[in-house]
């Protein structure tokens, strides 16, 4: 991987972790060795917009809107909170 792929990756991961919106990264204006990573990062991407949408929604009082089905982070949140519902 060269340095201009690791900085537009970088740049992708930071945006993962602070923008509130979905973010698609356009893994073609990456070499070849990085699309892989590139197309991980995009999964990821997906599953914690999943995760911050579904933990607003409950922490609002709200009814959480159903995630898609190969997200392996949501259904760790969702044991959470529905232990959380538990103690009240």
């Amino acid at each position: 991987m060269d340095k201009r792929d690791a900085e537009i990756l970088l740049n992708f991961l930071k945006d993962i972790m602070y923008s509130r919106r979905y973010q698609n990264l356009n893994v073609t204006i990456l070499s070849p060795e990085a699309q892989d990573l590139g197309e991980g990062l995009n999964n990821l991407s997906k599953y914690i917009l999943e995760c911050k949408k579904y933990i607003d929604e409950v922490s609002s009082g709200g009814t959480p809107k159903p995630v898609s089905d190969d997200n392996p982070f949501i259904k760790y949140i969702s044991k959470l909170t529905d232990h959380l519902g538990e103690d009240k």
